[in-house]
């Protein structure tokens, strides 16, 4: 009995051995993006000027066109071991851009945004180029470009500009578009 007690205490040490890499060896852990891609990255920005904001007001007339700039950065995150070490990795890599509706208030989480974004109809909005590559050092810009032609005046549009990185993760930044109508509304 005491040699079956043994030999299944060491089959169990050596199949544990095989899952965490075996005896003595240090291993390194993968850096998994925080939240794997569920909450918001922070590192998309638009406006103008020097004025780059996550969250961006603007207040036009119908039947204009204004041009935002955009800029997606490299964001650093660290992810912890369970042995205390910390490694780096970024927010980065190709990333994909597109525009959404959806309603007002600061959205944390992918899942609790998602429902809620809708297909862009009211104003036409192109975002110029659609796909960019960003890395540590090297920022992605972009161009929104929002025409109100069909804008019904006095309405209020958030307009959710989403980056999405092919590695998993998101990012997004929201456009407060205020329409309002003038006596000479032609462009």
């Amino acid at each position: 009995m005491r040699m079956k007690l043994l030999a299944l205490v060491a089959l169990i040490l050596i199949a544990g051995a095989g899952c965490i890499g075996g005896w003595g060896e240090r291993t390194t852990s993968p850096s998994y993006f925080p939240g794997y891609g569920e909450f918001n990255a922070g590192n998309v920005l638009v406006g103008t000027g020097d004025n780059m904001r996550d969250y961006y007001g603007i207040v036009v007339p119908v039947n204009r066109t204004v041009t935002l700039r955009g800029l997606v950065f490299a964001k650093e995150y660290r992810v912890s071991s369970a042995g205390g070490e910390a490694s780096t990795g970024y927010y980065g890599g190709r990333v994909e851009l597109r525009a959404y509706l959806g309603e007002p208030g600061r959205h944390s989480s992918w899942s609790g945004l998602e429902s809620k974004l809708r297909p862009v109809s009211g104003i036409e909005v192109g975002i110029t180029p659609e796909t960019l590559e960003v890395e540590p050092g090297k920022n992605g810009t972009f161009e929104v470009k929002i025409n109100t032609a069909n804008a019904t005046p006095g309405k209020t549009y958030y307009l959710y500009i989403v980056a999405s990185g092919e590695e998993g993760w998101k990012g997004w930044a929201v456009v407060e578009v205020i329409t309002w109508a003038t006596e000479n509304t032609s462009p």
